[in-house]
């Protein structure tokens, strides 16, 4: 049976990865839904299920009333919501019957990973709670999820892009990798605040890190080594930068520097010890500096291409029954 549908941004929803079976489910939903809106290969869809999606949509504008939402709003949420639950039983079924099934273990160990983010039972329970699961719709989403992330990985593996696509992209977008003036810098952070006491210690280290990286230490070890800015496990690497998104101190040390200067700057979250990695001058970015990433977009264009074309198949070989729909 082939229903028309669109896909939605980022791949079937990310294929939602949304998916809560609303048998484990114990939050109060106010029923809205018929009990069934859809099935799919003699599988049941609940409307609790869509509520529970729609209900964690709505939670990041504010989870407005159901009722008083516009009814052109209202009808679309339905319809994706619809659609992404039947994508995802569709794409779940063809990850189990390829192999791609979750493990208990693999379940446990994310499952584990998850309470990590919480210090107590109770604060994951009332997260959990907020975005309208438990513990048990929780195993049960994640076994989903794992088990489709699986059978994406390996689905994405099989995608591959040539040098001669990645070129013709490039010499077509030209816009896409103009830039303007850019620095590359590391950086050691040692915090401080200038009414503390310890703030000319603290100035002292830095002078001293700044004294060894001049002669000659390797700047990277020594930013793992004694850095406490995010970027500590890149070896102090920030990446590239424009002058506007830098703080000016940053700018007007970094631009007035060359490549392999090192400078100690004082900004109000402490002393950064500063080297200039990389300048370049306005223009268009080599092929050879953006060809990884324009093969790994051009891959996943393609990879959600490909996927958008399984699950047309996927709904021409399923049964699928769209019980309710917007309006009703």
């Amino acid at each position: 049976m082939k229903i028309v549908i669109r896909i939605i941004p980022a791949v079937l929803l990310c294929l939602c990865f949304f998916y809560a079976n609303a048998v484990a489910q114990t939050q109060t939903l106010s029923g809205i839904f018929p009990e069934a809106i859809a099935n799919v290969n003699g599988q049941p869809i609940t409307g609790n299920e869509l509520e529970s999606l729609i209900r964690r949509e709505l939670v990041d504008i504010g989870n407005p009333e159901w009722g008083t939402l516009r009814a052109e709003y209202r009808n679309a949420l339905i319809y994706d919501g619809v659609m992404s639950l039947v994508n995802f039983h569709l794409v779940y079924e063809k990850a189990v019957s390829s192999g791609a099934k979750a493990t208990d273990a693999e379940i446990d160990a994310e499952m584990q990973a998850f309470a990590k983010n919480f210090s107590s039972d109770a604060e994951m329970n009332s997260a959990l709670s907020r975005q309208f699961l438990n513990r048990d719709s929780l195993k049960l989403k994640l076994g989903q999820d794992l088990t489709v992330a699986k059978f994406l990985n390996s689905f994405s593996q099989n995608v591959a892009v040539t040098t001669e696509e990645i070129l013709k992209f490039y010499a077509e977008n030209p816009d896409m990798f103009a830039h303007p003036d850019v620095v590359r810098a590391s950086h050691i952070l040692l915090r401080s605040d200038e009414k503390s006491e310890l703030n000319i210690r603290v100035k002292e280290r830095a002078e001293n890190l700044l004294d060894r990286a001049k002669k000659g230490e390797d700047f990277a070890k020594l930013a793992k080594e004694n850095s406490e800015a995010d970027s500590t496990a890149e070896g102090g690497d920030i990446g590239y930068a424009e002058r506007e998104g830098l703080d000016p101190l940053f700018a007007d040390a970094l631009f007035s520097m060359s490549i392999g200067d090192i400078r100690l700057v004082n900004s109000e979250y402490g002393y950064h010890v500063l080297k200039l990695t990389d300048k370049k001058n306005e223009g268009v970015a080599p092929f050879e500096d953006v060809r990884e990433e324009l093969a790994n977009l051009l891959k996943a264009q393609k990879a959600q291409a490909e996927l958008a074309n399984l699950i047309g198949q996927l709904q021409e070989q399923a049964k699928i029954e769209i019980l309710f729909s917007p309006g009703e």
